[in-house]
């Protein structure tokens, strides 16, 4: 017989992609534009129940693409807007990805990643598009990469994810993928009730119309933004190399300055330690670093050998920009394993572009369309924990 419940907490009975949407509607968005794609439906279907009782915008487009375009648009004219999708879905995005990330419009989209390339497995799950979420796109365009491992994260992540689009007014991709989106699960529903800083985009005072700048140069080279329409504010927005004013400007320092300004604004982020979370023996020479749905598979593991004595884990739940904490932690050790589940070592090779790797590192990945096995992931973590 089954022993009674130790925990007579409320528990909630949810899924990711419901975690999500919840908490999106949480962060004040009140416009959702999407086309339906597996598995990344149900943020889709509860954020049309959710937008109807909180009379927001709703629209299913005809494609990514469109859906997309929405959303930019929407965020352009002051609302505070989301789009999701999966892996061939998020591939018709990226040009419009480079667009907001341009004209420095925020920009949420949630990409509930499946088993690729092309249409691959719907219906399972890989880490396989984070290459396509730091790197996707042409022209160096800068976009801010988060990716949850539990419930808490998924809810949490994207309250954070609006707040970053919003503060620095930037695109900000959210990584989920089938399992994480899909299994329901029963837990303490504390997460849903915490207090959440919900940040607003800065907005021009009243008496900057004369002059105004739409790109100036600040001290946090976020620039003040107006909503399309503010009485008294005129001003143009474009994806191509533009000025302080918005107009089109083609020489090679206006340009480079762009760059520097987009990218540099998103700084701060690498000091985001509080979305990086190490487990474990802290003066432990071995290491692993694994994210999103993995790292679930990766403690239960740990957990069940018994070697948290003797190595530390790293989950980053930021990943672009990388945090320092992350940094810091792959430097610390002579041992390091980076557990992740796409075919290639996607983290491993970005880890090995942004730090010192120790001499003794390596992957353990696979292709998606099976979770990982105790017994699996046992046997490697003998191997570095040896």
């Amino acid at each position: 017989a089954l022993e009674p419940s130790r925990d007579e907490s409320p528990k909630v009975v949810i899924h990711g992609n419901n975690a999500m949407a919840r908490a999106a509607l949480r962060a004040g968005c009140r416009a959702y534009f999407g086309y339906p794609i597996t598995p990344s439906a149900e943020v889709m279907q509860d954020m049309l129940e959710g937008l109807f009782y909180e009379q927001g915008v709703f629209v299913q487009a005809e494609d990514e693409i469109a859906a997309v375009g929405m959303a930019i648009g929407a965020s352009f004219v002051g609302a505070k807007s989301l789009t999701g999708t999966s892996g061939p879905g998020f591939d018709l995005m990226t040009e419009s990805i480079g667009l907001a990330s341009a004209a420095e419009i925020p920009l949420v989209v949630i990409d509930v990643q499946r088993c690729g390339p092309s249409t691959g497995i719907p219906s399972k799950s890989e880490q396989s598009d984070l290459d396509h979420a730091i790197y996707g796109g042409h022209g160096d365009a800068p976009r801010v990469v988060l990716a949850p491992y539990d419930i808490d994260g998924c809810y949490r992540l994207v309250i954070e994810g609006f707040n970053m689009a919003e503060g620095y007014q930037t695109p900000v991709i959210i990584l989920s993928d089938q399992w994480l989106g899909q299994t329901f699960v029963a837990v303490n529903d504390g997460f849903m009730k915490s207090d959440y800083n919900v940040i607003e985009r800065k907005k021009p005072a009243a008496e900057e119309t004369d002059g105004y700048l739409r790109y100036r140069v600040t001290n946090d080279l976020v620039s003040p933004m107006a909503v399309a329409g503010d009485e008294g504010f005129t001003y143009r927005t474009t994806g191509l190399t533009h000025n302080q004013g918005g107009a089109p400007a083609f020489d090679y320092e206006t340009h480079q300055s762009l760059h520097q300004k987009r990218w540099e604004k998103l700084s701060p982020l690498r000091d985001r330690g509080d979305l990086v979370r190490v487990l474990g023996n802290e003066k432990a020479t071995a290491g692993i670093v694994t994210w999103g749905s993995s790292a679930p598979f990766v403690l239960e593991t740990v957990g069940q050998m018994a070697v948290e004595g003797e190595l530390k884990v790293c989950i980053p739940e930021l990943l672009h920009p990388l945090p320092h904490k992350v940094v810091r932690f792959v430097e610390s050790v002579e041992r390091l394993l980076v557990i992740e589940m796409n075919y290639s070592g996607q983290l491993y090779r970005y880890l090995r572009s942004q730090a010192d790797l120790p001499g003794d590192s390596r992957p353990y990945c696979r292709a998606g369309g099976r979770p990982f096995s105790q017994r699996e992931l046992a046997e490697v973590i003998t191997e570095v924990v040896k």
